[in-house]
Protein backbone atom coordinates (compact mmCIF):
# COMPACT_ATOMS: atom_id res chain seq x y z
CA UNK A 1 0.00 0.00 0.00
CA UNK A 2 2.83 2.40 0.88
CA UNK A 3 4.55 1.77 -2.46
CA UNK A 4 1.34 2.51 -4.33
CA UNK A 5 0.99 5.84 -2.51
CA UNK A 6 4.61 6.74 -3.18
CA UNK A 7 4.28 5.88 -6.89
CA UNK A 8 1.12 7.97 -7.36
CA UNK A 9 1.99 11.57 -8.32
CA UNK A 10 0.79 14.40 -6.13
CA UNK A 11 -2.54 15.86 -7.20
CA UNK A 12 -1.96 18.88 -9.45
CA UNK A 13 -3.56 22.29 -8.87
CA UNK A 14 -5.31 24.26 -11.55
CA UNK A 15 -7.15 21.41 -13.28
CA UNK A 16 -10.76 22.26 -12.38
CA UNK A 17 -13.00 23.98 -14.97
CA UNK A 18 -14.71 25.99 -12.18
CA UNK A 19 -13.40 28.91 -10.07
CA UNK A 20 -12.04 28.24 -6.54
CA UNK A 21 -14.76 27.54 -3.95
CA UNK A 22 -17.55 27.87 -6.52
CA UNK A 23 -20.78 25.93 -5.79
CA UNK A 24 -20.13 23.57 -8.71
CA UNK A 25 -16.63 22.83 -7.49
CA UNK A 26 -17.73 22.26 -3.91
CA UNK A 27 -20.49 19.88 -4.98
CA UNK A 28 -18.16 17.85 -7.19
CA UNK A 29 -15.61 17.65 -4.37
CA UNK A 30 -18.31 16.38 -2.00
CA UNK A 31 -19.06 13.49 -4.34
CA UNK A 32 -15.39 12.50 -4.15
CA UNK A 33 -14.42 13.22 -0.55
CA UNK A 34 -17.65 13.44 1.43
CA UNK A 35 -17.49 14.90 4.92
CA UNK A 36 -13.85 15.99 4.53
CA UNK A 37 -14.98 18.77 2.20
CA UNK A 38 -17.40 20.20 4.76
CA UNK A 39 -14.75 20.13 7.48
CA UNK A 40 -12.23 21.79 5.15
CA UNK A 41 -14.76 24.55 4.45
CA UNK A 42 -15.57 24.87 8.16
CA UNK A 43 -11.92 25.49 9.06
CA UNK A 44 -11.67 28.10 6.29
CA UNK A 45 -13.88 30.27 8.52
CA UNK A 46 -11.89 29.76 11.72
CA UNK A 47 -8.97 31.85 12.86
CA UNK A 48 -6.95 31.37 16.04
CA UNK A 49 -9.35 32.05 18.94
CA UNK A 50 -6.67 32.19 21.64
CA UNK A 51 -4.40 34.61 19.77
CA UNK A 52 -7.31 36.62 18.35
CA UNK A 53 -8.80 37.08 21.82
CA UNK A 54 -5.42 38.18 23.14
CA UNK A 55 -5.01 40.84 20.44
CA UNK A 56 -8.50 42.15 21.20
CA UNK A 57 -7.54 42.26 24.89
CA UNK A 58 -4.31 44.15 24.17
CA UNK A 59 -6.19 46.70 22.08
CA UNK A 60 -8.15 47.69 25.19
CA UNK A 61 -4.96 48.40 27.13
CA UNK A 62 -2.69 51.46 27.13
CA UNK A 63 -0.36 51.42 24.14
CA UNK A 64 2.63 49.10 24.63
CA UNK A 65 1.37 47.49 27.86
CA UNK A 66 0.15 44.29 26.20
CA UNK A 67 3.33 43.91 24.17
CA UNK A 68 5.46 44.16 27.29
CA UNK A 69 3.38 41.50 29.05
CA UNK A 70 3.61 39.22 26.04
CA UNK A 71 7.38 39.63 25.87
CA UNK A 72 7.67 38.90 29.59
CA UNK A 73 5.54 35.76 29.25
CA UNK A 74 7.62 34.53 26.29
CA UNK A 75 10.93 35.06 28.07
CA UNK A 76 10.09 34.38 31.71
CA UNK A 77 6.92 32.31 31.57
CA UNK A 78 3.37 33.27 32.42
CA UNK A 79 4.04 33.09 36.17
CA UNK A 80 6.53 35.96 35.83
CA UNK A 81 3.83 38.35 34.58
CA UNK A 82 2.14 40.54 37.18
CA UNK A 83 -1.65 40.20 37.03
CA UNK A 84 -1.85 38.68 33.53
CA UNK A 85 -5.23 38.91 31.77
CA UNK A 86 -7.14 35.62 31.32
CA UNK A 87 -6.51 35.74 27.55
CA UNK A 88 -2.74 35.71 28.06
CA UNK A 89 -3.00 32.89 30.61
CA UNK A 90 -5.12 30.82 28.23
CA UNK A 91 -2.68 31.26 25.35
CA UNK A 92 0.32 30.19 27.38
CA UNK A 93 -1.54 27.30 28.94
CA UNK A 94 -1.82 25.91 25.41
CA UNK A 95 1.73 26.92 24.38
CA UNK A 96 3.37 25.45 27.46
CA UNK A 97 1.68 22.08 26.99
CA UNK A 98 4.01 19.59 25.31
CA UNK A 99 1.90 17.03 23.42
CA UNK A 100 2.39 13.32 24.13
CA UNK A 101 3.75 12.65 20.63
CA UNK A 102 6.66 15.13 20.79
CA UNK A 103 9.93 13.19 20.44
CA UNK A 104 12.97 15.45 20.68
CA UNK A 105 15.39 12.71 19.55
CA UNK A 106 13.46 12.15 16.31
CA UNK A 107 13.38 15.90 15.75
CA UNK A 108 17.18 15.99 16.00
CA UNK A 109 17.25 13.83 12.87
CA UNK A 110 15.17 16.47 11.06
CA UNK A 111 17.57 19.16 12.27
CA UNK A 112 20.53 17.28 10.84
CA UNK A 113 18.84 16.76 7.48
CA UNK A 114 17.55 20.28 6.88
CA UNK A 115 20.63 22.10 8.17
CA UNK A 116 23.10 19.79 6.44
CA UNK A 117 21.23 20.39 3.18
CA UNK A 118 20.79 24.13 3.68
CA UNK A 119 21.31 25.29 0.11
CA UNK A 120 19.27 22.42 -1.33
CA UNK A 121 16.35 22.87 1.05
CA UNK A 122 16.35 26.63 0.30
CA UNK A 123 16.27 25.86 -3.43
CA UNK A 124 13.35 23.50 -2.86
CA UNK A 125 11.55 26.16 -0.88
CA UNK A 126 11.99 28.76 -3.63
CA UNK A 127 11.41 26.61 -6.71
CA UNK A 128 8.77 24.15 -5.50
CA UNK A 129 7.17 24.81 -2.11
CA UNK A 130 6.65 28.59 -2.15
CA UNK A 131 5.12 28.66 -5.66
CA UNK A 132 2.42 26.35 -4.26
CA UNK A 133 1.83 28.62 -1.25
CA UNK A 134 1.11 31.49 -3.66
CA UNK A 135 -1.82 29.72 -5.32
CA UNK A 136 -5.34 31.14 -4.87
CA UNK A 137 -7.14 31.64 -2.60
CA UNK A 138 -4.37 31.46 -0.04
CA UNK A 139 -2.55 34.39 -1.66
CA UNK A 140 -5.21 37.01 -0.86
CA UNK A 141 -3.77 38.11 2.52
CA UNK A 142 -0.33 38.43 0.90
CA UNK A 143 -1.71 40.72 -1.79
CA UNK A 144 -3.74 42.81 0.66
CA UNK A 145 -0.81 43.49 2.98
CA UNK A 146 1.39 44.28 -0.03
CA UNK A 147 4.58 43.89 2.01
CA UNK A 148 5.65 40.75 0.20
CA UNK A 149 5.65 42.47 -3.19
CA UNK A 150 7.74 45.41 -1.99
CA UNK A 151 10.26 43.66 0.27
CA UNK A 152 10.34 40.11 -1.06
CA UNK A 153 14.00 39.40 -0.32
CA UNK A 154 13.57 40.53 3.29
CA UNK A 155 10.45 38.40 3.74
CA UNK A 156 12.17 35.40 2.24
CA UNK A 157 15.08 35.97 4.61
CA UNK A 158 12.62 35.99 7.50
CA UNK A 159 11.22 32.67 6.27
CA UNK A 160 14.75 31.33 6.11
CA UNK A 161 15.31 32.65 9.63
CA UNK A 162 12.28 30.76 10.88
CA UNK A 163 13.48 27.54 9.23
CA UNK A 164 16.84 28.05 10.91
CA UNK A 165 15.24 28.66 14.29
CA UNK A 166 12.88 25.67 13.98
CA UNK A 167 15.58 23.21 12.96
CA UNK A 168 18.52 24.15 15.14
CA UNK A 169 18.80 21.13 17.48
CA UNK A 170 16.52 21.52 20.50
CA UNK A 171 15.56 25.05 19.51
CA UNK A 172 11.81 24.47 19.83
CA UNK A 173 12.09 23.66 23.53
CA UNK A 174 10.33 26.08 25.86
CA UNK A 175 13.43 28.06 26.83
CA UNK A 176 14.90 28.27 23.32
CA UNK A 177 14.74 30.98 20.66
CA UNK A 178 12.85 28.80 18.16
CA UNK A 179 9.93 28.52 20.56
CA UNK A 180 9.92 32.27 21.14
CA UNK A 181 10.07 32.95 17.41
CA UNK A 182 7.12 30.62 16.77
CA UNK A 183 5.02 32.52 19.33
CA UNK A 184 5.96 35.81 17.70
CA UNK A 185 4.91 34.49 14.28
CA UNK A 186 1.59 33.36 15.73
CA UNK A 187 0.93 36.81 17.16
CA UNK A 188 1.93 38.38 13.84
CA UNK A 189 -0.68 36.19 12.12
CA UNK A 190 -3.36 37.32 14.56
CA UNK A 191 -2.47 40.99 14.13
CA UNK A 192 -2.48 40.65 10.33
CA UNK A 193 -5.83 38.83 10.43
CA UNK A 194 -7.40 41.60 12.47
CA UNK A 195 -5.88 44.36 10.34
CA UNK A 196 -7.15 42.80 7.11
CA UNK A 197 -10.64 42.29 8.52
CA UNK A 198 -10.74 45.92 9.69
CA UNK A 199 -9.33 47.32 6.44
CA UNK A 200 -12.63 47.05 4.56
CA UNK A 201 -10.87 45.24 1.72
CA UNK A 202 -11.94 41.76 2.79
CA UNK A 203 -15.33 40.89 1.33
CA UNK A 204 -17.92 39.57 3.75
CA UNK A 205 -18.97 37.24 0.94
CA UNK A 206 -15.68 35.35 1.11
CA UNK A 207 -16.01 31.78 2.28
CA UNK A 208 -12.87 32.11 4.37
CA UNK A 209 -11.18 34.28 6.99
CA UNK A 210 -7.72 35.63 6.19
CA UNK A 211 -4.98 33.40 7.62
CA UNK A 212 -7.53 30.77 8.57
CA UNK A 213 -6.99 27.33 10.09
CA UNK A 214 -7.19 25.48 6.76
CA UNK A 215 -4.70 27.70 4.96
CA UNK A 216 -2.30 27.68 7.91
CA UNK A 217 -2.45 23.88 7.90
CA UNK A 218 -1.70 23.89 4.17
CA UNK A 219 1.22 26.23 4.87
CA UNK A 220 2.65 23.68 7.31
CA UNK A 221 2.24 21.02 4.62
CA UNK A 222 4.02 23.15 2.01
CA UNK A 223 6.93 23.90 4.33
CA UNK A 224 7.31 20.28 5.38
CA UNK A 225 6.16 17.68 2.87
CA UNK A 226 6.56 19.86 -0.23
CA UNK A 227 10.06 20.99 0.74
CA UNK A 228 11.12 17.36 1.12
CA UNK A 229 9.47 16.35 -2.16
CA UNK A 230 11.18 19.27 -3.87
CA UNK A 231 14.54 18.25 -2.41
CA UNK A 232 14.04 14.73 -3.74
CA UNK A 233 13.27 16.08 -7.22
CA UNK A 234 16.41 18.23 -7.00
CA UNK A 235 18.49 15.13 -6.37
CA UNK A 236 18.55 14.89 -2.58
CA UNK A 237 18.53 11.54 -0.83
CA UNK A 238 15.79 11.70 1.82
CA UNK A 239 14.76 8.54 3.65
CA UNK A 240 11.23 7.90 4.85
CA UNK A 241 12.53 8.17 8.42
CA UNK A 242 13.98 11.61 7.70
CA UNK A 243 10.71 12.71 6.07
CA UNK A 244 8.81 11.51 9.14
CA UNK A 245 11.11 13.45 11.46
CA UNK A 246 10.69 16.66 9.41
CA UNK A 247 6.91 16.25 9.49
CA UNK A 248 7.06 15.70 13.26
CA UNK A 249 8.99 18.95 13.72
CA UNK A 250 6.43 20.89 11.67
CA UNK A 251 3.60 19.14 13.51
CA UNK A 252 4.93 20.66 16.73
CA UNK A 253 5.28 24.04 14.99
CA UNK A 254 1.61 23.69 14.02
CA UNK A 255 0.81 23.14 17.71
CA UNK A 256 2.70 26.32 18.61
CA UNK A 257 0.83 28.17 15.84
CA UNK A 258 -2.51 27.13 17.34
CA UNK A 259 -3.62 25.01 14.38
CA UNK A 260 -6.28 22.45 15.24
CA UNK A 261 -4.66 18.97 15.25
CA UNK A 262 -7.53 17.66 13.12
CA UNK A 263 -6.13 19.65 10.18
CA UNK A 264 -2.49 18.59 10.59
CA UNK A 265 -1.60 15.41 8.64
CA UNK A 266 0.54 12.89 10.50
CA UNK A 267 1.23 10.39 7.69
CA UNK A 268 1.84 10.46 3.96
CA UNK A 269 -1.64 9.06 3.36
CA UNK A 270 -3.17 11.93 5.34
CA UNK A 271 -0.96 14.48 3.55
CA UNK A 272 -2.18 13.27 0.18
CA UNK A 273 -5.80 13.28 1.34
CA UNK A 274 -5.52 16.92 2.42
CA UNK A 275 -3.88 17.81 -0.90
CA UNK A 276 -6.62 16.03 -2.85
CA UNK A 277 -9.38 17.85 -0.95
CA UNK A 278 -7.61 21.22 -1.13
CA UNK A 279 -6.92 21.12 -4.86
CA UNK A 280 -10.41 19.86 -5.60
CA UNK A 281 -11.76 23.06 -3.98
CA UNK A 282 -9.20 25.82 -4.56
CA UNK A 283 -5.44 26.60 -4.85
CA UNK A 284 -5.42 27.53 -8.55
CA UNK A 285 -2.87 29.75 -10.33
CA UNK A 286 -4.19 33.28 -10.88
CA UNK A 287 -2.87 36.76 -11.67
CA UNK A 288 -1.91 37.29 -8.03
CA UNK A 289 0.07 34.06 -8.09
CA UNK A 290 1.98 35.13 -11.18
CA UNK A 291 2.75 38.53 -9.66
CA UNK A 292 4.01 36.98 -6.42
CA UNK A 293 6.13 34.41 -8.29
CA UNK A 294 7.73 37.10 -10.43
CA UNK A 295 8.54 39.12 -7.32
CA UNK A 296 10.05 36.03 -5.66
CA UNK A 297 12.29 35.21 -8.61
CA UNK A 298 13.45 38.79 -9.11
CA UNK A 299 14.40 39.03 -5.43
CA UNK A 300 16.56 35.87 -5.50
CA UNK A 301 19.84 37.66 -6.39
CA UNK A 302 19.37 40.15 -3.55
CA UNK A 303 18.64 37.32 -1.10
CA UNK A 304 21.70 35.41 -2.35
CA UNK A 305 24.00 38.44 -2.19
CA UNK A 306 24.51 38.70 -5.95
CA UNK A 307 25.26 42.32 -6.94
CA UNK A 308 26.56 41.93 -10.50
CA UNK A 309 23.62 42.73 -12.81
CA UNK A 310 24.58 40.25 -15.52
CA UNK A 311 25.13 37.44 -13.03
CA UNK A 312 21.86 38.32 -11.30
CA UNK A 313 19.98 38.14 -14.60
CA UNK A 314 21.48 34.73 -15.42
CA UNK A 315 20.71 33.48 -11.91
CA UNK A 316 17.01 34.42 -12.21
CA UNK A 317 16.76 32.66 -15.57
CA UNK A 318 18.41 29.58 -14.11
CA UNK A 319 15.98 29.54 -11.15
CA UNK A 320 13.03 29.73 -13.51
CA UNK A 321 14.42 26.76 -15.44
CA UNK A 322 15.07 24.78 -12.27
CA UNK A 323 11.58 25.54 -10.97
CA UNK A 324 10.05 24.53 -14.30
CA UNK A 325 11.84 21.19 -14.04
CA UNK A 326 10.42 20.37 -10.62
CA UNK A 327 6.94 21.88 -11.12
CA UNK A 328 6.38 20.48 -14.60
CA UNK A 329 5.61 22.38 -17.79
CA UNK A 330 1.83 22.52 -17.30
CA UNK A 331 1.92 24.30 -13.94
CA UNK A 332 4.95 26.40 -14.93
CA UNK A 333 3.09 27.67 -17.99
CA UNK A 334 0.05 28.50 -15.83
CA UNK A 335 2.38 30.45 -13.52
CA UNK A 336 3.67 32.49 -16.44
CA UNK A 337 7.18 31.06 -16.45
CA UNK A 338 9.26 32.07 -19.47
CA UNK A 339 10.52 29.44 -21.89
CA UNK A 340 14.10 28.72 -20.92
CA UNK A 341 17.27 27.58 -22.60
CA UNK A 342 18.70 26.74 -19.19
CA UNK A 343 16.79 23.47 -18.86
CA UNK A 344 19.81 21.29 -19.61
CA UNK A 345 21.97 23.19 -17.12
CA UNK A 346 19.37 22.78 -14.42
CA UNK A 347 19.10 19.07 -15.18
CA UNK A 348 22.89 18.87 -14.94
CA UNK A 349 22.74 20.43 -11.46
CA UNK A 350 20.10 17.89 -10.41
CA UNK A 351 22.23 14.99 -11.68
CA UNK A 352 25.32 16.36 -9.97
CA UNK A 353 23.40 16.79 -6.73
CA UNK A 354 22.15 13.22 -7.02
CA UNK A 355 25.73 11.95 -7.23
CA UNK A 356 27.06 14.10 -4.38
CA UNK A 357 24.14 13.16 -2.13
CA UNK A 358 24.95 9.47 -2.52
CA UNK A 359 28.73 9.84 -2.49
CA UNK A 360 29.34 12.66 0.04
CA UNK A 361 33.04 11.84 0.26
CA UNK A 362 33.40 13.48 -3.16
CA UNK A 363 32.48 16.85 -1.64
CA UNK A 364 35.18 18.72 0.36
CA UNK A 365 34.16 19.45 3.94
CA UNK A 366 34.52 23.21 3.39
CA UNK A 367 32.06 23.07 0.49
CA UNK A 368 29.61 21.00 2.57
CA UNK A 369 29.75 23.67 5.29
CA UNK A 370 29.18 26.56 2.87
CA UNK A 371 26.15 24.87 1.32
CA UNK A 372 24.87 23.42 4.60
CA UNK A 373 24.20 25.06 7.93
CA UNK A 374 26.47 28.00 7.08
CA UNK A 375 24.12 28.87 4.22
CA UNK A 376 21.13 29.18 6.56
CA UNK A 377 23.06 31.20 9.11
CA UNK A 378 24.39 33.65 6.54
CA UNK A 379 21.18 34.11 4.57
CA UNK A 380 18.65 34.33 7.40
CA UNK A 381 17.38 37.63 8.73
CA UNK A 382 18.27 37.87 12.40
CA UNK A 383 16.38 41.11 13.06
CA UNK A 384 13.49 39.88 15.21
CA UNK A 385 12.54 43.25 16.68
CA UNK A 386 9.51 44.04 14.56
CA UNK A 387 8.64 40.63 13.11
CA UNK A 388 5.62 40.02 15.30
CA UNK A 389 5.05 43.56 16.40
CA UNK A 390 5.73 42.72 20.04
CA UNK A 391 7.10 46.21 20.57
CA UNK A 392 3.89 47.82 19.39
CA UNK A 393 0.38 47.64 20.74
CA UNK A 394 -1.44 48.42 17.50
CA UNK A 395 -3.86 46.18 15.56
CA UNK A 396 -1.64 46.17 12.50
CA UNK A 397 1.48 45.33 14.48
Amino acid sequence: MHRQLRSRPLTSPGTSPWPPLSPERIEKARTQFGHSVDQYLEYLQKGDPLADDLIACFNRMPRGHGSRMLHQAIVGGIDSVDDPPPELVALFRQLDHIPFWVDWDRMYLASAKILRNGWLSALSLATYAIPHTYLATGNRPLMLTGSLLHSTAHRYALSARFVTEAFLPGNLRREADGFRFAVMVRIMHARARQAIMQSGQWSSNNLELPLNQTHMAMGILFFSYYVIQGMRMLGARVTDRELSSVQLTWRYVAHLFGINPEMVPVSEEEVRHLIDVAYSLEWDPDDNTRQLIQSLMKSAPEFSGITNERVAEQFVKFLYALSRNVLGDRLADQLGYPASRYRLRSWALIRLTWIFERFPALVPSRVRAVFGVQFWLEHSSFDMSNYAGIDHNHPTG
